[in-house]
C-alpha cells in the first residue's frame, strides 16, 4: 500500500516510520510513504508561503489551491485522493476497510493525503482535487497530520503481516459494532486487585461466553454514557 502524502512538516511522517509495528512493516516493504512537502510548490514570489487570507474576511488563514494543485500534478503516482478535514466523513471502522480494500484491490494502490492546516483549505480543493474527504472525529485538530497518520495507521494495520497475528483487529474494539472485552496479563493479582477467575480456569468454552457478555456489557455502558452526554 502507497501512502503520498502533502503536508508542511514532512518530518512528522520520517518519525512515524522510525519506531514500533511501523517501522517493521515499512521494512518489510508492506507500505510506503513519501511525504511532499508544499512550500516546494509555492509561487517564487511567495517564498515558500502557502497560505493567504480568506476572501470576505473573517480570522485566521487557508492553504492556497496553487501549491495543493501543482503538488498533485508533480506526484510520480496517481492514486486517489484524500482530504483530512474537519467537515469530511467521519472516519469508523467499516470506512477503513472500505478504503483498505479499495487500495489492495490492484498492486501499488493506495492514496495521497492532503492535510489541512489553519483555517482549513480553499474549497476548490475539495471542490475539484479530492475524491474523499475524510473527519477523524467531531473535533478540531491545529494540522491534519495527527489525522493523517491517524488514517495511514487504521489501513496500514489491516494488511497482513502488519500485526504479530493477524487475528488480532478481528477483535479489536469498533470490529463489528461492539467494543472489546476487558483483559488482563500477569500478575493474578496486583495490591489486591484481582483477575476474574473464569480467566483462571482454563475453561476456553466459559471464558469465550464471558467474553461476548463483557463485549456486550462495555458497549452498552459507552453507550449510554455517549447518549447522557448528548
Amino acid at each position: 500500500m502507497r501512502f503520498q502524502v502533502l503536508t508542511l512538516f514532512p518530518e512528522r511522517y520520517a518519525a512515524y516510520i522510525d519506531s514500533g509495528l511501523p517501522a517493521r512493516a515499512h521494512k518489510k516493504g508492506l507500505f510506503e510513504l513519501e511525504a511532499v512537502s508544499l512550500r516546494d510548490f509555492a509561487e517564487p514570489a511567495r517564498r515558500g508561503r502557502v497560505d493567504d487570507a480568506p476572501y470576505g474576511g473573517g480570522p485566521g488563514m487557508l492553504l492556497e489551491v496553487g501549491p495543493i494543485d501543482r503538488a498533485l500534478q508533480a506526484l510520480p503516482v496517481r492514486l486517489p485522493v484524500v482530504l483530512l478535514s474537519a467537515r469530511g466523513e467521519q472516519l469508523t471502522q467499516p470506512l477503513v476497510r472500505q478504503l483498505a480494500a479499495e487500495a489492495t484491490a490492484k498492486p501499488g494502490g493506495g492514496y495521497t493525503l492532503v492535510c489541512g492546516y489553519y483555517e482549513g483549505v480553499d474549497e476548490r480543493v475539495a471542490e475539484h482535487l479530492v475524491d474523499y474527504e475524510v473527519c477523524i472525529g467531531p473535533f478540531v485538530l491545529g494540522s491534519g497530520d495527527l489525522a493523517a497518520l491517524c488514517l495511514i495507521e487504521a489501513l496500514t494495520r489491516l494488511l497482513p503481516g502488519y500485526m504479530g497475528s493477524d487475528e488480532s483487529h478481528r477483535v479489536e474494539s469498533n470490529e463489528n459494532g461492539v467494543l472489546e472485552y476487558a483483559q488482563y496479563t500477569r500478575p493474578p493479582e496486583y495490591r489486591g486487585w484481582k483477575v476474574p477467575e473464569i480467566l483462571l480456569s482454563g475453561n476456553h468454552g466459559a471464558i469465550e461466553e464471558w467474553r461476548r457478555e463483557q463485549s456486550q456489557a462495555v458497549t452498552q455502558k459507552r453507550k449510554a454514557s455517549h447518549e447522557r452526554r448528548e
